[in-house]
């Protein structure tokens, strides 16, 4: 019968006995390399944008409601 051997290229050699790793930083300290982070930036950033220009998601602007009826306080 056949052998099947399985080699590991590049895994072999000298250069591949000694390798060192650094440890990561944490995640918060290098996020902004993340898209995932980037996307939310994004998205928060139009979400402010719409909020500022609808005059705070209000239905009606402020400065466009009818007067209060000088009656309607008497009340």
């Amino acid at each position: 019968m056949n052998e099947i051997r399985h080699s590991n290229h590049g895994n072999e050699g000298p250069e591949h006995e000694h390798v060192r790793h650094e440890p990561r930083p944490p995640y918060w300290k290098r996020a902004h390399q993340d898209w995932r982070v980037w996307v939310a930036v994004v998205f928060c950033m139009i979400a402010i944008t719409i909020y500022v220009l609808s005059d705070d998601l209000a239905l009606l602007p402020r400065h466009q409601l009818p007067p209060p009826q000088p009656g309607a306080a008497a009340r």
